[in-house]
């Protein structure tokens, strides 16, 4: 009985990786997040693609 469960996938995320912020920093996440309709983790991995796009 087998294809129970998700299928495997090539670069599984297995690591994960918190982060400290004001609770104004917060506000402002969540209001980017509801106005553009994108979760956090979307959100910060957009900016980190961003910031290597930019800086050498």
């Amino acid at each position: 009985m087998a294809g129970h469960g998700r299928p495997p996938v090539d670069h599984p995320k297995t690591i994960r990786v918190g982060l400290r912020i004001s609770e104004q920093e917060r506000d402002r996440l969540l209001a980017y997040c509801k106005k553009m309709n994108l979760t956090q983790s979307q959100v910060l991995k957009e900016a980190l693609e961003l910031l290597y796009k930019t800086k050498p």
